[in-house]
């Protein structure tokens, strides 16, 4: 990492507004936390925490310009969802300005959506995503005691959320989250690199 978390924020300053900003810096804590309680690396999870969301504010049409700038393919479910392009736009955009690190990598590009085979690093800057303290939804506090229980356990409680939600709306389900969902639900070992 070339950069430092001051140039890092500095960054996201001019990439974000006032209130993704302050959401991002919450995240980058939550994730270090994690970290430090479920073994991932303390310091990528605070950075993968701090960059999720640096596309979160740039419009969709530029997010679908980086993504296809750097060769990126959208599925028929990323293009239906435009709250997804974030997550693979931020990927793109740090592949090419910021980072070489593929797991601080993935852990932005699955933030959002989760999948089967997540390492420990990208499972906690995900579940950190939800339990910020920026974050006020009705199961936060559920979700925040679940976490300092078991990883996996509140990452279920957490696709459960979202899938019904994403059923009550009658919204595409991507299938990464139903495979996370079906692989937590059988309750296989996560690799911890």
């Amino acid at each position: 990492m070339q950069q430092s978390l001051d140039d890092l924020r500095q960054l996201l300053a001019s990439l974000l507004g006032e209130r993704r900003l302050t959401h991002s810096l919450a995240v980058a804590e939550s994730a270090k936390a994690l970290a430090l309680r479920y073994g991932a690396d303390a310091e990528k999870a605070e950075i993968a925490g701090l960059l999720h969301d640096c596309m979160k504010d740039t419009s969709a049409e530029k997010q679908r310009c980086i993504i296809a700038e750097a060769g990126g393919r959208l599925t028929d479910c990323e293009n239906a969802n435009e709250n997804l392009l974030h997550a693979i736009a931020g990927e793109a955009y740090l592949r090419q300005q910021i980072l070489t690190d593929e797991d601080m990598l993935r852990a932005v590009r699955y933030h959002t959506t989760g999948r089967a085979g997540m390492s420990r690093l990208e499972q906690v800057v995900y579940l950190a995503d939800f339990i910020s303290a920026d974050r006020d939804y009705p199961d936060v506090e559920t979700v925040r005691s679940l976490a300092q229980e078991s990883l996996e356990g509140a990452m279920l409680y957490t696709v459960e959320f979202i899938l019904k939600k994403l059923l009550r709306e009658k919204r595409a389900i991507h299938p990464h989250s139903v495979d996370l969902y079906n692989e937590l639900l059988k309750g296989r070992q996560y690799d911890t690199h």
